[in-house]
């Protein structure tokens, strides 16, 4: 596995988190987030079934939370708590990742 690609990935991973936005618009961004460095941390693991594995098991796929609204032109979000759940995620996603860099028995090379 590529040590660069772990820290450039936790990098992104936390520029997501420090961007603000408002709850409700900001819930979904978060997840298709989610879904897309879901895509990349599996690219860089693929060869490492073990981690690939573990991913899987402590990452599932965030899922929306979006309901129609019965508004015009309008699905909303249930609220803070969705935005909530997929913060948490990606945090925990860039922790996992740090715990990988810096371990020093990890297998990432230089």
């Amino acid at each position: 596995m590529d040590r660069g690609a772990a820290i450039r990935i936790r990098a992104a991973i936390e520029a997501t988190l420090r961007e603000q936005g408002s709850y409700p618009s900001y819930a979904e961004g978060l997840i298709e987030a989610d879904a897309r460095f879901r895509t990349v941390i599996h690219e860089v693991f693929k060869e490492e079934g073990g981690l690939a594995a573990e991913f899987d098991v402590l990452f599932p796929p965030a899922e929306s939370h979006a309901r129609r609204s019965g508004l015009p032109g309008g699905d909303i979000f249930e609220g803070a708590g969705v935005t909530k759940n997929a913060r948490m995620h990606l945090a925990g996603m860039s922790g996992w990742l740090q715990g990988l860099i810096d371990s020093p028995s990890s297998s990432l090379p230089d």
